[in-house]
């Protein structure tokens, strides 16, 4: 009986980075030059149950920040000033993995919404101007009426409208900035926008057709848009369902939706969308095969993940 020869973690990480450059010509700081790429990404409620920890995600996250930054790529990122945060992961990662002929270089742009900025500190300036981070401070929209001093705790119907479209600005604007972006893990429920924000981030990457790439490694929402991406309809994309999770949510859906004539709350509108979005749109999208995309959704191998994203930004961005 032939042995089967068996692909370890060590042969994967040789291969990806071996063609990964040859892909690029020997030109590597300059594959993803001039591209802005989102990361959306926040934790997942579901890791643990699916054999992994927070550390495998900030591990990800970091061998993906890892390539997008030596390949000459701007990451873009909303995010909040938690000292364990997403936020200032990145901004130490850029800072670690920025050039040293370029220095001077923004590689790492933070979006933050109205009222979270109200929150930074001199120290958290410094920080960023240190590490090579751009803040970008998102004003709320026009036409709230509030003050635009005041911090407003995300409480309340009146206070969270305000999160909610402060939130949904900002992610438009970066969405505006944005080549590619890529999902991972992500909140289920409990979340201070109008949606679990990497769901309606998905919502406005995908209806630009920019190239989007979901793992589904740790679950979480980004598993939940890839069932729709694949025709179902998951229960956690239901206004049943996130009510049940949250009592006071049904009642701030009526009111949101009471104020909006447009862009309302709509969960079965999003499923619909996501389902006839097809997965034939996705890879003409993102520069990967449908077989590809699929091996995205599923894989639990670091470098394939890498491999696979980086294979999809060349075929689309590459200069």
């Amino acid at each position: 009986m032939k042995k089967e020869n068996k692909v370890t973690n060590k042969d994967l990480d040789k291969f990806v980075a071996e063609e990964i450059k040859e892909k690029s010509n020997q030109k590597e700081i300059y594959l993803l030059q001039d591209q802005n790429i989102a990361i959306s990404i926040s934790d997942s409620p579901e890791i643990e149950y699916l054999g992994f920890s927070l550390a495998h995600q900030k591990n990800l996250i970091t061998e993906i920040t890892r390539f997008l930054i030596i390949h000459g790529g701007t990451l873009l990122y909303g995010g909040d000033l938690r000292q364990n945060g997403y936020t200032r992961l990145f901004s130490t990662l850029v800072h670690q993995y920025r050039p040293s002929k370029e220095v001077g270089k923004m590689f790492f742009k933070n979006y933050f919404s109205f009222p979270i900025y109200l929150k930074q500190e001199r120290t958290d300036d410094l920080e960023f101007k240190k590490n090579g981070v751009l803040p970008v401070l998102v004003k709320p929209p026009i036409g709230l009426e509030i003050d635009e001093t005041k911090f407003y705790d995300p409480s309340g119907n009146d206070n969270l409208f305000i999160w909610s479209e402060s939130l949904s600005k900002m992610r438009q604007e970066m969405q505006s900035s944005t080549n590619a972006r890529i999902f991972t893990g992500g909140s289920i429920s409990n979340f201070k926008g109008k949606y679990p924000g990497l769901l309606e981030e998905s919502l406005l990457a995908l209806e630009s057709d920019i190239p989007a790439y979901f793992t589904g490694i740790f679950g979480g929402i980004t598993m939940k848009i890839i069932e729709c991406l694949k025709g179902k309809k998951p229960q956690e994309l239901t206004l049943e369902w996130q009510s049940s999770q949250n009592k006071s949510y049904e009642e701030f859906v009526d009111y949101y939706n009471s104020k909006k004539s447009t862009d309302q709350i709509d969960y079965e509108q999003c499923t619909q969308f996501l389902n006839a979005f097809t997965l034939e749109r996705l890879s003409k999208n993102n520069g990967l095969t449908i077989e590809e995309n699929e091996r995205l959704f599923n894989s639990i191998h670091t470098s394939e993940i890498i491999f696979l994203i980086m294979k999809g930004l060349q075929n689309k961005l590459s200069k």
